[in-house]
């Protein structure tokens, strides 16, 4: 799960834009949008290509920034809230 407020800061810290990425890594803004609001996911091609043009290349950055912790709760097709067994564990 995407840390939409971490990329924001390494978009901001890059000196770039939202725009100016989306162009840089071949998707359209709305696209791009799209994946940091949660609508889509990035697939590992677009994550290495963001990574570049923003200059990260620490891994734990990375992970910090595209390997979220989830909720430990998700809703099923009913609508549903369940607690994941990982959080049960806790």
């Amino acid at each position: 799960m995407l840390n939409k407020n971490l990329l924001k800061a390494a978009i901001v810290k890059a000196g770039t834009t939202q725009e100016k990425l989306a162009e840089n890594i071949g998707i359209s803004p709305n696209t791009l949008s799209s994946r940091m609001t949660g609508a889509s996911c990035f697939d590992t091609d677009e994550i290495d290509k963001i990574c570049e043009a923003l200059c990260i290349v620490n891994n734990s950055e990375k992970a910090d920034i595209f390997l979220a912790s989830p909720s430990q709760f998700w809703e099923n097709k009913n609508g549903n809230t369940k607690q994941t067994a990982e959080s049960e564990a806790i």
